[in-house]
Parts: C-alpha cells; sequence; structure tokens
C-alpha cells in the first residue's frame, strides 16, 4: 500500500487515544510513518510508538499544546524534516465527551470545547498548509455523526465538530489550486477505551446506542482506521470537501 502515498509520512495530533492510535496503527499498516502527538499521556503515546515500529514503520512522539499554534508549528517541522516531508494530517483529538443539556452547560465547558476542538483543529490546519502544498497533500478531520442527528446532551460536541466539518469545506475550496484535499469523517459510536469508559458510567447506554445503530454495533478501532488511510491516499485522489459519516447509520 505504500504506492498509494508519496514521499514523507503522517502527523496524527491526538495519535495517543483511541482513535488516533488505531489510525497511527493503519497508516503503519500502508508502510508510513507516523508522527503521534500527545497533550499529557506521554506513557500512551510512547505505548503507541512501540507498537508502530514493531510493524516495520517509523514512528516518533511528540507532546503538543494544541491550543498553541506554536506547539503544533514546532512539532510539524521536527516531524517533517524526520520523515522527508509530510503527505497526510490528521485531526484525532478533542476533549473528552461528557453528555449535558445544553441549558446546564457551563462556561468552561464551553470554553473547554470551543477552544480545545474547533481552535486546536484550526491551529493544526493552518500549521499543516506549507507542508501539505509542498505534498500535494491530504488534512483528514474528525468530527461527529450529529452533523446529521442531533443528539439530545450532546451539543458541546454536535457544536465544535460542526466549525471543524465547514473549515474542512473551506480548506478544500481554497486549497485544491495547490493539490491539496481536505475531508472529515463524521464518527459514530466506536469500540475505544473513552467511550467504554463513558458506558461503565452511564448503564444502559450501551446497549442503547447498538439498538439505534442499523448495523447493531460499535464501529471497530480498524474500520476508523481504514477509513482515514483510505481518505488520506491517491486511491481517495479526487474526493475533497466531503464529511463522511461513518456511524454505522445511526443517523439516518
Amino acid at each position: 500500500m505504500a504506492v498509494d502515498f508519496g514521499d514523507g509520512g503522517a502527523f496524527i495530533l491526538g495519535g495517543s487515544g483511541g482513535l488516533g492510535s488505531a489510525i497511527s496503527h493503519a497508516f503503519a499498516a500502508a508502510g508510513v510513518p507516523v508522527a503521534i502527538t500527545y497533550r499529557t499521556r506521554e506513557a500512551a503515546a510512547e505505548a503507541v510508538v512501540a507498537e508502530v515500529r514493531s510493524q516495520g514503520s517509523d514512528a516518533e512522539s511528540f507532546a503538543v499544546d494544541a491550543t498553541d499554534p506554536q506547539s503544533i508549528a514546532q512539532a510539524m517541522e521536527s516531524a517533517s524534516a524526520r520523515f522527508g516531508g509530510l503527505h497526510s494530517v490528521v485531526y484525532a483529538a478533542g476533549p473528552n465527551f461528557t453528555p449535558e443539556f445544553f441549558s446546564r452547560t457551563q462556561p468552561e465547558v464551553w470554553d473547554d470545547w470551543l477552544r480545545g476542538d474547533a481552535l486546536a483543529a484550526i491551529n493544526l490546519a493552518q500549521a499543516a498548509l506549507p507542508h501539505l502544498r509542498k505534498t500535494a497533500g491530504s488534512f483528514t478531520a474528525l468530527t461527529t455523526y450529529q452533523a446529521g442527528l442531533v443528539e439530545i446532551r450532546g451539543g458541546t460536541s454536535a457544536i465544535s465538530k460542526a466549525a471543524v466539518d465547514r473549515m474542512v469545506a473551506v480548506i478544500a475550496k481554497e486549497e485544491g489550486r495547490f493539490g491539496v484535499r481536505a475531508n472529515s469523517v463524521q464518527c459514530g459510536w466506536y469500540d475505544v477505551e473513552a467511550n467504554r469508559r463513558l458506558f461503565a458510567e452511564n448503564p444502559g447506554l450501551e446497549a442503547q446506542k447498538a439498538a439505534a445503530i442499523p448495523l447493531r454495533r460499535l464501529g471497530s478501532r480498524d474500520e476508523i482506521g481504514a477509513t482515514v488511510v483510505f481518505l488520506s491516499s491517491r486511491r481517495a485522489g479526487f474526493i475533497t470537501g466531503v464529511n463522511l459519516t461513518a456511524d454505522g447509520g445511526e443517523s439516518l
């Protein structure tokens, strides 16, 4: 699968998290070296680096504050120098989701989401564009299926991720002249650690979610990884500005 990508590597903001690590492994399986960022979970990031290297691909971890544009830019420069450029940049970060009614959501929670998600994605994309213009590369953001189905007590994620979806459209429209593509994957419920914790804290929620999904199951880590790698690859070379829903049909 290495022929599906040009020279260089992939940079994954949030690559040490549940979905981010799955994406890191998928790129490694495609023969792509991977830069994995973390905010506080250094041990988790190093574990993913070790796993990626065991797959035969190069990997490095970088501590990044996504609310600081300079922090992202420095990490990206280092990754680009190590891998000989960057052809894929992925946004797979954001605050932990805690369900709450819009009317009860506190200002500090909105601040966490808008600064730690929407602004973080903007910071990443702006730092990425100079690199992606050189490689005619791809930017992919993980967002939410709530673009099609607003979920009660899911407002923070829905509102913040909607901004990221529109940012992707803007990038696709403006940067296509440089060969740069931008897409988002509107994720449903996947079988990852963060969701497992949420289900443990909310008895009955997992069964409720599985029943609402036409496929009657959560998404797998392999499935999200394969989706992002496809969108980043040359096989998706004429796909840009797309908000691809990957939720097992829940938002239908």
